[in-house]
């Protein structure tokens, strides 16, 4: 089994860059607040373990970031802290579908942040990755 890597992203070093869950197609606004700034994203998929942000105001790895999100058929504001685990940058290397933004993890998530991201992906079907040759 070959291990790939998306050109044009960084990983926590000191961690195994390793999915511990299925990811979902998501696409809703996401309001994003760490000490100094507040800006708004747009997610691409999610998990039960944290989502990929599309956006150009790129944190480091290890910030810790504050969203607030909805999901799709409920009207409660999910507010969750998050650690960016990694980013990708706009490079040659990059495929063109492939999008500038950054994968961050939920961290200290509450039991109703947890409910309602259960509750949505249970309801979702998942993407499908084939990371063999």
């Amino acid at each position: 089994m070959s291990s790939m890597k998306t050109p044009g992203a960084k990983a926590a070093e000191t961690h195994q860059n390793v999915r511990a869950a299925e990811r979902f197609d998501l696409e809703v606004k996401v309001d994003l607040e760490s000490d100094h700034n507040f800006y708004t994203g747009l997610t691409q998929n999610i998990s039960s373990g944290g989502l990929f942000i599309a956006t150009h105001h790129l944190r480091k790895i290890g910030d810790q970031i504050t969203l607030k999100f909805t999901l799709p058929g409920t009207d409660k504001v999910v507010a969750v802290e998050t650690e960016v685990r990694w980013i990708r940058e706009n490079t040659a290397l990059m495929r063109a579908d492939a999008g500038i933004g950054m994968g961050v993890r939920f961290i200290n998530l509450s039991p109703e942040a947890k409910a309602v991201i259960d509750g949505f992906l249970q309801s979702r079907e998942s993407l499908y990755y084939d990371d063999e040759e």
